[in-house]
């Protein structure tokens, strides 16, 4: 038997001296053998002295894997009537249980697909099964367990959860001031699953003027974000010089190009000329705005007329123009919001957002300050649905 835990005189098998960052063997931890010839109540005996190693692989004479034993599989067979009578003087070989065996080089994304196909029809018989490794002309290089994998890839989503997280609190971190001072924003979001598909975009024109956009994007977390970073690079570094429906056609391009209509997004883009108070503007499929004046919501149905981008090749958006008075707000929000349940399974609703909406115009309260505990009041322990964005321009 080999053994890196033990005094043995036998060198243990240890992972070779360079492991590749995206390859299986660097998730070894593993490297117990035992020759195929040797005796079960020998591996019995061994296994007893030493409680800190729950499995062996059996190796034959070239150090190549034949097979693994479990400790608890092997002691769980000793203990039955007459078990070390009929097991004790039989080799191990003979018990050996096969398991998936692959090159330590191996990427470990391709292991893990190949896994997971496996599991999903085999999942109750190899729950705590082992992966064997090999290295130069198949010996054995050591093993892992699935909830080794399994850990790894939680962590590392994690991470990128955690970074993609990041990157967005950074996007609308830099989102520019509205250059007029008589026009307020609230700009908030809040992402269903520490980073999702919904943002918001403000940029600074010069002369009075802005472009402001909000995004939904199809699907939620790390996928979305995906989207969300490329739009936002677009968005950033676009000059605006050719207008604003060219913009529009020249993003869908880019999404359609990218994902290949895997992906889509809703969204409502503009321009705002504080000098001449009036906004140019393009709903793509979003349908979620309204301007409100003198208490009254004015939709802008008629504007309703595009689709969402990422959905067709050749788009001719149609952009309209609107007047801003005085006192006039408008409000851009995602269905995340309007569709949050709670326990009774209503939704949170158009008309309690409106509401909250008025009240922030007539209070002078920030939206965001009233709509933030007023979802949390409504939804109680219901889950967070979807994403949550909205935009609050007051004239």
């Amino acid at each position: 038997m080999r053994n890196d835990t033990t005094n043995t005189d036998a060198p243990a098998a240890r992972p070779p001296l360079r492991s590749y960052p995206n390859s299986i063997q660097r998730l070894a931890r593993y490297f117990t053998t035992i020759s195929a010839d040797e005796k079960i109540a020998d591996l019995a005996d061994f296994l007893d002295r030493d409680r800190r190693i729950f499995a062996v692989c059996v190796v034959d004479k070239e150090s190549r894997p034949q097979g693994i034993i479990q400790r608890d599989k092997l002691f769980l067979l000793l203990g039955k009537r007459f078990g070390w009578d009929l097991m004790g003087r039989r080799m191990v070989q003979e018990i050996a249980e096969e398991v998936p065996v692959y090159p330590g080089e191996t990427n470990i994304l391709g292991v893990s697909q190949f896994l997971s196909a496996t599991l999903r029809d085999r999942a109750p018989e190899m729950g705590s099964s082992l992966i064997v490794l090999t290295g130069d002309g198949g010996k054995f290089t050591g093993m892992l367990s699935f909830q080794d994998l399994s850990n790894y890839f939680v962590d590392m989503t994690s991470r990128d959860i955690a970074l993609a997280s990041l990157l967005q609190e950074r996007f609308l971190a830099c989102a520019d001031g509205i250059p007029d001072a008589r026009i307020q924003v609230n700009a908030w979001s809040l992402p269903a699953m520490g980073v999702g598909g919904d943002f918001y975009f403000i940029k600074n024109l010069g002369a009075g003027r802005f472009f402001a956009a909000l995004c939904d994007v199809s699907g939620k977390g790390i996928a979305a974000s995906l989207v969300v970073s490329m739009v936002w690079g677009f968005l950033r570094a676009d000059p605006l010089r050719a207008g604003l429906t060219r913009l529009i056609s020249d993003l869908n391009t880019l999404i359609i190009s990218t994902f290949h209509m895997e992906k889509y997004l809703t969204g409502f883009f503009m321009i705002c000329d504080s000098t001449k108070k009036q906004i140019l503007f393009a709903d793509m499929g979003h349908a979620h705005n309204v301007i409100l004046r003198n208490g009254a919501i004015n939709t802008l149905e008629k504007a309703r007329v595009n689709l969402p981008l990422g959905v067709e090749t050749d788009i001719k958006p149609a952009a309209f123009r609107a007047q801003v008075k005085r006192g006039d707000a408008l409000l851009i929000y995602t269905d995340g919001i309007t569709e949050q349940d709670n326990p009774a399974g209503q939704e949170f609703g158009d008309q309690r957002l409106l509401e909250l909406a008025r009240r922030s115009l007539d209070k002078g309260e920030n939206l965001e300050t009233l709509l933030v505990p007023a979802l949390e009041d409504f939804r109680k322990n219901t889950p967070q649905r979807d994403d949550m964005t909205c935009l609050f321009f007051r004239f």
